[in-house]
């Protein structure tokens, strides 16, 4: 089965979007994890094993806001405000 899940995001001028990951979570097969973006355009990535996960996926993607045109002032939407 694959399972789906959603991770809200926020840019800083307030347009919110989403990361999507979906997973193959089937016993005794392969290991793969996709991440996309919904809601603002960047790179997709997919894994076939933890170690080439990237230390801060948000960087990764590069997500770029629609709205205001910035990349790099994307943050999870439920992450603290330090």
């Amino acid at each position: 089965m694959t399972t789906r899940t959603q991770s809200a995001l926020v840019c800083e001028c307030g347009h919110e979007g989403s990361l999507k990951c979906v997973e193959n979570d089937q016993p005794y097969s392969s290991l793969w994890e996709s991440y996309s973006l919904e809601g603002f355009s960047g790179n997709d990535f997919t894994i076939t094993n933890y170690k080439d996960m990237p230390d801060d996926l948000l960087a990764y993607l590069k997500p770029k806001c629609p709205e205001c045109g910035q990349t790099g002032k994307v943050r999870y939407k439920d992450a603290q405000r330090s």
